[in-house]
Formats: C-alpha cells, structure tokens, sequence
C-alpha cells in the first residue's frame, strides 16, 4: 500500500468539537496536496471525511471525552480510509438508506452518500471502539 498517514483527536466532555471537524478537513487536504488524485476523488474524500468525523463527534461522542483518530492511504489511485472513535457503537454501514434529507434538519443524506460512494467497506466494535474501513475511487 502507498502513501500513509495518521491524524488523532481528542475532545474533551462537552466541549467545542468544532476545531476538530476543521483539523480533520485540513489533514485529508494535506493527504491530497501529496498525491496526484483527480479533482473528483478529491471532492469525495473530503464530503466523507467531513461527514463521518461530524457524525462521530455529534452523536458518538456525547456526553463524553472523545477520541478518533484517521487514516489515509494511497492505494493504486484510490484512497483508503480507516476512522477509529470511542464513542457508543454505531455500524455506519448498517443504517438503512434515506430518501431525502430531514425537512427540519437538511441531514440524513450523509451516510448516503457514502454509502454510494465507498467500496470495500467494513466496521468492527472493540470493547470500547469503533473501527471503519471504507475504499473511495
């Protein structure tokens, strides 16, 4: 495998996460900087990366201290993506599929997206952890 590297947070209980979505955003844009990936993958990675790292901090990591950490890989033109986080179990991979957006809210769609656009997909939950793989191309 390519090209890999790591980012970790840690937000402590009830405070402002935030920081932590922008920081997220600027490790997957410097990932990108050190590839030549084409322009649509890179507006992918960067939709995904946002929205699992939002939904981890608002509805995993409530009420808690919270961790996650990121990894990326360059893998034959394509992006590996593993997300680990401490908050309550959750199968991303398992939530039925939406057919529009919350009329109150504008989520929902999310993981629909990613569900569209990720391969390889797996989740496991550890004792105290969630893991996430997910392939973009």
């Amino acid at each position: 495998m390519g090209h890999r590297r790591r980012f970790s947070a840690f937000v402590a209980k009830d405070c402002n996460f935030a920081p932590v979505i922008r920081q997220s955003l600027q490790f997957a844009r410097d990932f990108l900087a050190s590839h030549d990936f084409q322009p649509r993958l890179q507006v992918k990675l960067a939709i995904v990366v946002e929205e699992l790292v939002t939904n981890a901090l608002c509805h995993g990591g409530k009420g808690q201290d919270f961790s996650l950490s990121l990894e990326l890989a360059e893998h034959n033109g394509s992006i590996t993506l593993r997300m680990e986080d401490n908050g309550i179990a959750f199968n991303p991979l398992c939530v039925p599929p939406v057919k529009a957006p919350n009329p109150t809210t504008g989520g929902g769609i999310g993981l629909a997206i990613i569900h569209a656009w990720a391969t390889d997909t797996s989740y496991q939950r550890g004792d105290v952890t969630n893991s996430l793989g997910l392939t973009l191309a």
